[in-house]
């Protein structure tokens, strides 16, 4: 009798001590724990996600495991797998498992698994509360203080000249959708090559009068041409103007680049006898490398936007501007920043490829953790615009956002008339109709 209770618990254990052998194995792997906790909250951003089984598992060639409908990539751990997926503050996350993305070693797939968790509000935006200028003009302020006010709850959009010297974009856009965008962006790209007859110096000041006398708002950038030659190139490969001269007030270069900011400056006076205040985007994607004024590093270029500024508001008297830095989210984006005393809003460039609407809320995260959360943060340039609803939902909720001309704007490959009249179709995207008077 003990004998035959002996063999029995023998049985017994060796059917529960593992799961069957490969060749009796008809049961799917089953999840037997997640990190995070399936409806878990408040969870940290930088928490790794990962999946428990009861077996040792494989992960399918053909896997489709989603983060917030972005595929991840899953490592395999032997009965656990960890996702490589980005989270955003103060969003609901779903972890998705499709059927067939997950067997055993006997080949048995589970089946389709799903969990949710949510991510930490975050630290909240606490904005510097007044701009930069010294005395700012009462509209810059007045856009200021409703660019704030704005911020986090609504986008403005917006359209980028041809070459400055039309708002075509614009109204494509408005052909297409009936409504106009609430920004446009002029260039000073050939404005100090002076006296040629096919430059239409005065169609930024022409265009931008009328527009801001209608509601909207400016926003001008300057691809800068090499300071020496005047006509010459912007690109760091076509020129080898040297920025570094910035630091050096005897050199050439540093005159002929305070001869250009004079030049600019006349042109930006115009906008501040009309009494319009103006988004001023000089030096945009300086850290790229790829226009001279990134081109010798950090140092000469902040140096640069630091006597731009000075010579700009100081010395010509110009407090209709609002001073736009653009920035990347690598490890060295603070090197470059010019410093909160010079800097208003931070603006990236976007580019993620055609037809790429998704959410850009990591990047967005990136520069609210980077500049402490002390800035408005705007898509100053992109070609695909994060669909608006997707922004309000994972809190990349850029002030602005403004397709470069062209394809950009216009082309179904990035944006084009199906998505603008998406886009205006949110009562939370601001066209130029809805904008108030901030005069």
């Amino acid at each position: 009798m003990i004998r035959d209770i002996t063999v029995l618990l023998i049985l017994l254990l060796s059917s529960n001590s593992c799961k069957k052998d490969n060749l009796t194995d008809i049961l799917a792997p089953q999840v037997i724990s997640t990190q995070p906790l399936n409806g878990a909250i408040d969870v940290p951003v930088s928490t790794e996600i990962v999946i428990e089984f009861d077996e040792q598992i494989i992960v399918a060639l053909t896997s489709y495991i989603t983060v917030n409908g972005n595929i991840a990539k899953a490592t395999n751990l032997g009965k656990k797998i960890k996702l490589e997926a980005s989270l955003a503050l103060n969003v609901n996350n779903t972890v998705v498992i499709s059927g067939n993305s997950i067997k055993d070693l006997a080949g048995n797939f589970m089946s389709e698994f799903s969990f949710f968790f949510k991510t930490e509000a975050g630290a909240p935006f606490n904005i510097d509360p007044t701009l930069v200028s010294p005395t700012p003009s009462t509209q810059a302020t007045n856009l200021f203080n409703f660019l704030k006010t704005n911020f986090q709850q609504k986008i403005i959009s917006g359209t980028m000249a041809a070459h400055s010297t039309n708002i075509n974009e614009a109204a494509w856009v408005h052909d297409q959708t009936g409504k106009w965008p609430a920004l446009t962006g002029f260039d000073f790209i050939d404005h100090t090559w002076l006296d040629q007859n096919w430059v239409e110096y005065e169609a930024p000041f022409t265009l931008g009068s009328d527009w801001w006398s209608n509601n909207g708002l400016v926003t001008l950038t300057w691809h800068w041409r090499d300071p020496l030659t005047k006509s010459g190139a912007f690109y760091t490969n076509e020129t080898s103007f040297d920025v570094s001269k910035v630091s050096d007030p005897a050199s050439a270069e540093y005159a002929a680049m305070i001869e250009d900011i004079d030049t600019i400056a006349g042109y930006l006076r115009e906008f501040r006898d009309a009494k319009i205040p103006v988004l001023w985007r000089p030096l945009h994607e300086a850290a790229g490398g790829w226009f001279w004024w990134g081109a010798k590093g950090a140092a000469p270029c902040k140096a640069l936007w630091q006597l731009m500024f000075d010579r700009l508001v100081n010395h010509h008297g110009l407090n209709n501007l609002i001073w736009v830095w653009t920035t990347n989210t690598s490890s060295d984006a603070l090197d470059w920043y010019p410093g909160d005393n010079y800097v208003d809003i931070i603006g990236m460039d976007i580019y993620p490829g055609e037809n790429q609407h998704g959410s850009q809320y990591i990047e967005f995260d990136k520069v609210k953790e980077i500049f402490q959360a002390k800035k408005i943060i705007t898509l100053s340039e992109c070609g695909s615009v994060p669909d608006p609803a997707l922004m309000m939902e994972y809190g990349d909720t850029w002030s602005w956002f403004m397709p470069w001309n062209g394809d950009f704007t216009r082309s179904d490959a990035h944006n084009g008339a199906t998505w603008w009249n998406k886009f205006f179709s949110y009562d939370y995207v601001i066209t130029r109709d809805k904008m108030p008077d901030l005069k």
